[in-house]
């Protein structure tokens, strides 16, 4: 302070302050001069400051007016007194001076640290309530099939954004469905699956533009589906009928049996494969009779040929595995048992 370096001292309109490199200067147009004892604590007064000093003149022709006169004469400025700056560790806002007062400076520069943290405080907490927002925005269930729910507002601009998105999944998936069904149209194998991936995707997207696409996808894999299946169903009447044709009826029954399980469903198929059977249990019937007369004729001469018939005889009935033989196939016991 005034060029000196002091610990604490009274401050007086004028006074010049530097700190580092810095010069303040105190003003107050209310100033008093403080008491005594306050003078006296804060240390002596500072020196007067630099400026004209009055001393006698010396002249000898100076007259008695003249010799009162003062005569002005410069006296030195001291040197400034530099001051070390402050170590590059401290922190001079959160410093106190060593007075342990507070000075002006360091209470502005706490209150715009406070400031500061307020500031940024409010930044965080709105950040927050953005990002809030955001998600829940994002994760929010929306309306299924694009409807707007009751009480709702009409789309805006997002909501044409996610119809977008949605129309574009819907073309990928329809593009992955309708190459499956041209690369397997052909194969029978794969008619099953192309239905039931025509059912998932009508399920997924009820309302698509590709109606008609699916509809020929879906009838061709039915026809094609119908069309194997007769094919199958087909080959496998044409060997139940060879057995009974060959007299094995036990063989020929079960798999007019296994067809029927697999075929249920199907009332045309299920109708042949009935009249089938029925056919199948009336030949037994015949064949059965009529191997047993021929049995019968030569039973009492020529007991091992009429052993020989009824064992033929019962296994062309199944030997007891074909529920609609099981009579035939006890009489044919009976009577084996009977000629040992």
């Amino acid at each position: 302070m005034n060029d000196r370096s002091v610990n604490q001292a009274l401050l007086r309109p004028g006074d010049r302050i530097q700190i580092g490199r810095h010069v303040l200067t105190f003003e107050d147009p209310n100033f008093r001069e403080p008491p005594a004892e306050v003078v006296a604590r804060l240390g002596p007064p500072p020196p007067p400051p630099a400026g004209r000093v009055d001393v006698p003149s010396t002249s000898p022709d100076s007259s008695p007016d003249r010799a009162s006169l003062p005569v002005a004469q410069e006296v030195p400025k001291p040197a400034p007194v530099s001051t070390p700056p402050p170590p590059p560790d401290s922190d001079y806002r959160t410093k106190r001076n060593r007075s342990g007062h507070t000075t002006a400076v360091q209470r502005n520069l706490h209150g715009q640290i406070r400031e500061e943290q307020k500031t940024l405080t409010m930044v965080a907490v709105g950040a927050g309530v953005f990002i809030f927002v955001v998600v829940l925005l994002i994760f929010l269930p929306s309306t299924p099939s694009g409807e707007v729910a009751p009480g709702a507002k009409s789309p805006s601009k997002g909501s044409g954004v996610t119809d977008t998105v949605l129309a574009e999944i819907e073309a990928h998936e329809f593009e992955e469905l309708s190459d499956y069904c041209e690369r397997n149209r052909n194969i029978p194998a794969s008619y099953s699956e192309i239905i039931k991936r025509v059912d998932q995707f009508e399920q997924k997207h009820p309302r698509n533009l590709n109606q008609a696409k699916l509809k020929d996808y879906r009838s061709g894999a039915w026809n094609g589906l119908k069309t194997s299946r007769n094919a199958e169903f087909t080959e496998a009447e044409k060997q139940a009928a060879e057995d009974l044709r060959k007299n094995d009826f036990g063989g020929g029954m079960k798999k007019v049996r296994d067809l029927l399980a697999k075929y249920k469903a199907d009332a045309d198929i299920r109708e042949r494969l009935v009249l089938l059977k029925e056919q199948a249990v009336e030949d037994a019937r015949k064949y059965f009779q009529t191997k047993s007369l021929e049995a019968e004729t030569v039973k009492s001469s020529r007991r091992d040929e009429a052993r020989e018939i009824y064992q033929s005889l019962l296994k062309a009935m199944g030997s007891g595995s074909v529920p609609e033989f099981d009579d035939y196939c006890r009489i044919a016991r009976a009577n084996i048992e009977g000629l040992q």
